[in-house]
């Protein structure tokens, strides 16, 4: 019985669980104020902070780290790689630790793992990280050279749904063409062809359908007409891109639940979350032209999913493209614990970081 250490961290919070095997045997979500992260002016200097929530909720619970099989961390923005299995090694810590490709929490989940793997000679991996990269030639070109589109996804969720579609038609994911909607917080589409991720809408960067608290893809001209009003303060354009855009912008709030409960009786809250399911349309259309029409399963995940109406305004117009599938929320604890146990069972062999 092999036991797991997985460990996810986000900007405000530390999840933890326990896996033996497949099976969730213990959890917790350790939350952390406005007051807690304050004295800390990055997200690399959270790291004795967060090795020490961790460390004291072990310890509560009378959990050994000797007792482990194996640590599975979240990925992070590292050099673009192909999705799968990695294990975590000098030089991703190293990239992780300059951050010179992205500033994020995942990067200090990297740097715990690595110290407890090295302290207690266990080893530590990541799986399907949200750099992964495997655009087809044409999708890398932006428009404008020199700024080439870059792949930033859901890739945990999405690859892991896209793997749980294929078991469902019980055929080899290499076979299939899958769009996978991920509806969260943050938006991304993305087309897998035969197992491999070859577009996305990038939600990061500012692509795709507008979300809880992103812009989007706004045009060039809006961004450039939003710089000069507030004088190309980069600090506060990125914040209404990115914080306060999309339903924060139209509504006052990013809360889908709210926004949609308003709908019933407020008809431009209505028409700001058709609009949304309309973009989130959009996008799924651009993917299949982009597999060429040649899809086998639509897939909307996420926790926006949990809304049925909401799923239903993008169906109408979406469903003629492929059979729709749908899996409410997102389990990353439990798609983290799957690609422990295939590398455990030595399923996927892991690939190489350079």
């Amino acid at each position: 019985m092999a036991k797991l250490f997985v460990l996810n961290l986000g900007s405000t919070s530390t999840k933890v669980a326990l896996f033996e095997n497949d099976t969730l045997k213990l959890s917790v979500s350790l939350r952390h104020s406005a007051d807690d992260l304050k004295p800390f002016k990055s997200a690399l200097q959270q790291e004795d902070f967060r090795r020490s929530c961790i460390e004291t909720w072990m310890l509560e619970n009378g959990i050994d780290f000797k007792d482990l099989d194996l640590f599975v961390v979240r990925g992070p923005l590292v050099k673009p790689i192909e999705g799968g299995i990695y294990e975590v090694t000098k030089e991703i810590v190293e990239d992780a630790k300059t951050e010179n490709y992205g500033t994020h929490i995942t990067n200090v989940g990297i740097l715990l793992g690595y110290a407890w793997s090295q302290a207690y000679n266990r080893p530590v991996i990541f799986v399907d990280a949200p750099i992964t990269d495997e655009f087809c030639d044409q999708a890398r070109y932006s428009g404008l050279k020199g700024y080439d589109r870059r792949s930033v996804f859901h890739a945990l969720n999405s690859k892991q749904i896209a793997r749980e579609t294929a078991i469902k038609l019980n055929r080899d994911i290499t076979e299939l063409n899958i769009i996978v909607a991920h509806l969260g917080g943050g938006i991304s589409i993305s087309a897998h062809a035969h197992g491999r991720v070859i577009d996305v809408s990038n939600a990061l960067d500012g692509e795709g359908p507008f979300s809880p608290e992103r812009t989007g893809g706004i045009s060039a001209m809006s961004v450039l007409k939003l710089a000069e009003e507030y004088d190309f303060n980069r600090t506060i354009v990125k914040k209404h891109l990115v914080g306060l855009g999309g339903l924060t912008s139209y509504l006052g709030h990013s809360n889908v639940y709210q926004a949609m409960e308003e709908a019933k009786t407020d008809m431009e809250t209505k028409k700001v979350m058709e609009a949304m399911a309309y973009q989130v349309a959009k996008e799924i259309g651009a993917m299949a032209a982009v597999l060429k029409g040649d899809i086998d399963a639509l897939c909307f995940t996420g926790g926006i999913v949990y809304n049925e109406l909401f799923v239903d305004w993008i169906r109408a117009y979406t469903d003629w493209i492929a059979p729709v599938y749908v899996f409410a929320g997102e389990d990353e604890l439990r798609a983290m614990a799957l690609g422990g146990m295939r590398y455990l069972n030595k399923e996927e062999k892991p690939k190489l970081y350079r």
